[in-house]
C-alpha cells in the first residue's frame, strides 16, 4: 500500500527536518508540536501495517479505521489544536490522516463516508492535489455521485484561480496577442506579490519595467521571438532562482552548446574542459583562451549576447552565467566561430558546431582520491539525486580511516538540501542547523485601509537545529572548497557547515542564491519560477545577494589551468596537514 501524502509549503528547512527524522535519527529534544506530529505519523504507520499484514482484509480495514479515527480525535484536544495553528506540518498531518481514511472507505466501497471525509479535506484545503480525489478507484466508485462532482468542480475552480490554466496554453509557432500579453502579465503579477528579494533591486521600478516590455511582447512575430523578449524580463529581478524558460520545442534554439566548459580566469576566458574527441581533433585544448566569438571580442559578446538573458543574484554569479553556463549556448543550427590563443603565440580561428557530438561527455560528478598525508578528497558536483549522498557513503569507510577530509562543492549547483545534510550528519554529533527562512505576507485588509503592510513571517522550522544519531561520525579536520558555482542547496550545505564551525572554507565567494522557487506555466508551453523564500544564517547573517566568503581565499590562475594544477585543493590539503601537526 502507498499512502496519499499532503506536502504543504515546500520549505527547505522543513525538508531538512524530515530528512533528519528518518530512521536512525534522534527523536528527542523536539518541541511539543513535532512530538504530536510524530504520534500522528506513528498512527498512520500502524494503520498501514495492520492492513498490509492482513492483506487488506475487511477486518484489518476496520482496525485501521479505528486507529486513524482515534488519531483524529486526539487532534481535537485544545492543546493540540493550538499547536497545529502554529505548525503547518502538524496541521496538515490531520489532512493526511483523512486522506488515509478516504482511501480506506474507497476500498470498503463506502460512498457516504468517503464523501464525508472528502468534504472535510476540502474544508481544510480548497485546492488539493488532484491525485487524491481522481484515482481510478475514486472515480469508479464516486463518479456518478452529484456530491462528488460538485466537490471536484469546487476544487477545479480554485485550481483555475491559482494555476492560470487558461493562460498556460500548449506550444504553437504563433501565439495570439492576448496570450503574449497574458504571459508577461502573469509573471509580472506573481513577482509583484510573491518575489522575496525586491530589497536586492532597490532601483527597480517593476511596474515601469512591465510597461516597457508590453510593446515588445506585442511586437513579437512568433513564439520564438516572444520568448526571446520574455526571457529578458526575469533577469531584471537579479535573482538566480527567478527565471523564464522557453517551451521544450524551442530549447534547442536557445540552449544548444558544444561539450566545452569555459570560465573567466585571471581576466581571460579559458577553456577548462573538452568533452568530445571531435573537438580535440580540431585542436581545442584546456587552457586555450577564447578571444572572440563570431567576430566580436569575447567580453563584449558576453555582455551583449549573454548577460541580458541571465538571471543572477551577485556579480560573481553573473560572471559564471556569462562565461561558463551561457557563453556558448544558442541555436543548435548556428555554429560558433571561435578565435583562440593557446598562450604560446599560436592564434587560430575554428568553426565549432553547437550540436551533434555522439561522443559528448561530462566531467564525473563524484571523484574520490587519497592525497598525501592521510587527507581524503571527495568532489560532490550535485545534490540533485541521492547519488550524491550515496557517493559519500560508498567512500565513508576510507574517509573514516583518513586523518583529514576535503569536500569539494565548487561545481555543485544545488538540488535538494536533504542529501547535503545527510553528509553533514556524518561530520558532527551536534544538531544540524537549518536556515532562518521567511516568506512575504501582504495583508489586503490593511491595504484597503490605506496602510502598506509587508510582513516577513518565519516559516515552520525556520532557524531550528535538528538532533541526530547518525553513525559513524568522522571527527578529523575538514575543509570545504567553494566557488561562485557553489549555488542553492550547495550553499545551504556550506552555510550549515560554517554555522557548525566544523572546519574551514577554502576557495572563492559562493554564488549567493538560495531559496524556494514557485513554478508556473506560461503561454505556448513555456514556464517560469519566482523565488518566494528568503533564507539567511540561523543567526540572521545574510548570504543571498552576497555569497558566503571562504576563510582562506584561493583562486586558480591562467598558468594553473594551463599546467593542470589545482591550487585550491593544494592549499586546503596544506592547511589540514598543518592542523594535524598541532
Amino acid at each position: 500500500m502507498t499512502r496519499p501524502d499532503r506536502w504543504n509549503g515546500g520549505i527547505a528547512a522543513a525538508a531538512f527536518a524530515l530528512a533528519c527524522l528518518a530512521p536512525g535519527m534522534a527523536q528527542a529534544q523536539k518541541g511539543p508540536a513535532m512530538q504530536a506530529y510524530d504520534r500522528l505519523s506513528a498512527a498512520r504507520e500502524q494503520a498501514e501495517a495492520v492492513r498490509d499484514q492482513e492483506k487488506d482484509s475487511p477486518a484489518s480495514r476496520q482496525r485501521a479505521e479505528s486507529i486513524l479515527l482515534d488519531a483524529l480525535e486526539s487532534m481535537q484536544r485544545p492543546d493540540i489544536r493550538d499547536l497545529a495553528e502554529g505548525n503547518k506540518f502538524l496541521r496538515y498531518r490531520a489532512y493526511n490522516i483523512r486522506a488515509d481514511l478516504f482511501e480506506l472507505y474507497l476500498a470498503e466501497g463506502d460512498k457516504a463516508r468517503a464523501l464525508d471525509v472528502m468534504a472535510q479535506m476540502l474544508a481544510e484545503d480548497s485546492a488539493p492535489l488532484d491525485l487524491i480525489y481522481r484515482s481510478k478507484r475514486a472515480q469508479a466508485l464516486l463518479q456518478g455521485e452529484p456530491r462528488y462532482r460538485a466537490m471536484l468542480e469546487r476544487a477545479d475552480a480554485m485550481g483555475r484561480l491559482w494555476h492560470a490554466r487558461a493562460i498556460a496554453t500548449p506550444y504553437t509557432d504563433h501565439l495570439s496577442e492576448a496570450e503574449r500579453i497574458a504571459g508577461l502579465s502573469l509573471f509580472w503579477s506573481e513577482a509583484k506579490y510573491n518575489f522575496a528579494h525586491f530589497n536586492n533591486v532597490p532601483g527597480l521600478d517593476w511596474d515601469r519595467a512591465y510597461l516597457d516590455f508590453l510593446p515588445r511582447v506585442i511586437a513579437a512575430r512568433d513564439t520564438r521571438a516572444y520568448y526571446d523578449v520574455l526571457m529578458r524580463f526575469a533577469p531584471l529581478l537579479h535573482d538566480g532562482h527567478t527565471n523564464i524558460y522557453p517551451p521544450k520545442e524551442l530549447q534547442p534554439r536557445f540552449y544548444a552548446r558544444p561539450p566545452l566548459r569555459t570560465a573567466l580566469i585571471g581576466g581571460k576566458v579559458l577553456v577548462t574542459f573538452v568533452g568530445s574527441g571531435l573537438l580535440a581533433k580540431q585542436g581545442i585544448e584546456v587552457g586555450d583562451e577564447i578571444t572572440a566569438i563570431d567576430g566580436i571580442e569575447v567580453k563584449r559578446y558576453a555582455r551583449e549576447r549573454v548577460a541580458p538573458y541571465e538571471s543572477s543574484s551577485t556579480p560573481q554569479d553573473m560572471a559564471v552565467r556569462m562565461y561558463t553556463y551561457g557563453l556558448l549556448a544558442g541555436d543548435k543550427d548556428a555554429p560558433l566561430k571561435l578565435e583562440l590563443d593557446d598562450g604560446r603565440g599560436h592564434h587560430r580561428t575554428l568553426v565549432v558546431a553547437r550540436d551533434n557530438y555522439p561522443d559528448r561527455r561530462s566531467p564525473p560528478s563524484f571523484v574520490f582520491r587519497q592525497l598525501p598525508g592521510g587527507v581524503a578528497y571527495l568532489s560532490l558536483d550535485q545534490f540533485e539525486t541521492k547519488a550524491s549522498s550515496e557517493a559519500f557513503m560508498q567512500h565513508l569507510p576510507q574517509i573514516m580511516q583518513a586523518k583529514a577530509l576535503i569536500l569539494d562543492v565548487r561545481n555543485n549547483g544545488g538540488g535538494s538540501d536533504r542529501y547535503g545534510f545527510e553528509i553533514l550528519s556524518h561530520l558532527t554529533a551536534a544538531p544540524i542547523p537549518s536556515p532562518r527562512s521567511t516568506e512575504l505576507s501582504v495583508e489586503p485588509v490593511e491595504r484597503a485601509n490605506g496602510h502598506l503592510t509587508l510582513e516577513w513571517r518565519p516559516l515552520d522550522g525556520s532557524g531550528a537545529s535538528y538532533p541526530h544519531q547518525t553513525r559513524p561520525i568522522f571527527n578529523g579536520p575538514v575543509a570545504v572548497l567553494t566557488s561562485a558555482r557553489t549555488f542553492s542547496a550547495a550553499e545551504d550545505f556550506v552555510m550549515a557547515f560554517d554555522a557548525l564551525k566544523r572546519g574551514i572554507l577554502v576557495g572563492q565567494l559562493t554564488g549567493g542564491s538560495t531559496g524556494m522557487p514557485m513554478s508556473f506555466d506560461l503561454p505556448g508551453g513555456g514556464s517560469a519560477r519566482i523565488c518566494v523564500k528568503w533564507d539567511s544564517y540561523p543567526d540572521g547573517r545574510e548570504f543571498v545577494g552576497k555569497g558566503i566568503s571562504p576563510d582562506v581565499e584561493v583562486a586558480p590562475s591562467v598558468a594553473d589551468i594551463r599546467h593542470g594544477r589545482d591550487p585550491v585543493i593544494a592549499r586546503a590539503a596544506e592547511l589540514l596537514r598543518a592542523r594535524l601537526k598541532r
